[in-house]
């Protein structure tokens, strides 16, 4: 659904909304900001600490990290494309360098980041990288969940998963300009209107990327109550659920204290919500 707010038209999921759902949208889209077009490829940098190369020993073997020195450089990030559960992003120009005996050891290639995932978000950062000219190896971090809020990336990458006998690279990078790369805001923030509510209440939020959307309602003991969005693909930007205050098979949930928890590729949130008896 397209709706025009401001002289400006935006696209935002929605699923049956009743009439306060759409009291509630019409006023978070005046102030929110408007769905944007693909941004730019963008310039990210190197923050040297904590960015380092390490050689050494790690993990089971138990010996130590011989050699620690600072990384520094750029790379260039652009996003490539999506499926319903990752989002994906070339990784060019990588030129990094790290102090050596004989002076500084260059360090270029190229690769893949991607994150997203089925049931938590994750993020996997894998580069062919060539050190002073020799033949690129695989450097790769695996599938682990994000050591920062995206658009930053902090992550390690390795040649054997820091096993034993291993080179490990750590990154840590913003891009130069955040807004070019993140194009929606970062902060998702959940609203739920009314709250305390009766018979329903709608729940808003802003997707940072586009991507899966993972909505569900928790009693306070922590068992689900109801789904309302399963692995959901979502556009970036607003969007709305409406929670009908039943269960997921149908009976009226037991007034009392509930959790409704989001998850997106930009992390997972929670609010409160008091379903009050019906009268």
């Amino acid at each position: 659904m397209v709706i025009e707010v401001g002289g400006r038209r935006k696209e935002c999921a929605m699923k049956s909304l009743s009439p306060f759902a759409f009291a509630l949208l019409a006023g978070w889209l005046a102030a929110a900001q408007p769905c944007r077009a693909q941004p730019d490829p963008s310039v990210y940098a190197l923050a040297s600490p904590p960015s380092d190369f390490e050689w050494g020993c790690f993990g089971p073997c138990a010996c130590p990290v011989l050699i620690r020195s600072p990384l520094s450089g750029s790379f260039i990030l652009r996003r490539s494309h999506s499926d319903p559960l990752f989002t994906y992003y070339d990784v060019l120009d990588v030129h990094w360098k790290v102090p050596g005996a004989n002076g500084p050891v260059t360090i270029t290639g190229s690769g893949t980041y991607r994150r997203g995932g089925e049931f938590a978000v994750e993020e996997e950062l894998a580069l062919n990288l060539s050190f002073d000219g020799t033949p690129p190896r695989l450097f790769d971090s695996g599938l682990r969940p994000p050591g920062a809020p995206f658009p930053e990336i902090a992550t390690r990458i390795s040649l054997h998963q820091e096993y034993c006998h291993d080179s490990v690279l750590a990154v840590d990078a913003k891009p130069v300009d955040p807004v070019g790369i993140s194009g929606v805001p970062e902060a998702t923030g959940l609203l739920a209107t009314p709250n305390p509510f009766a018979e329903g209440t709608a729940i808003g939020f802003t997707m940072p990327l586009e991507g899966t959307a993972e909505l569900a309602v928790f009693d306070i003991g922590g068992r689900r109550a109801r789904t309302l969005a399963d692995r959901e693909w979502l556009p970036a930007g607003p969007a709305v659920h409406t929670w009908d205050g039943r269960l997921d098979g149908g009976n009226e949930a037991p007034p009392g204290l509930y959790l409704v928890r989001l998850e997106t590729p930009g992390g997972r949130f929670t609010r409160l919500l008091v379903k009050l008896r019906l009268v």
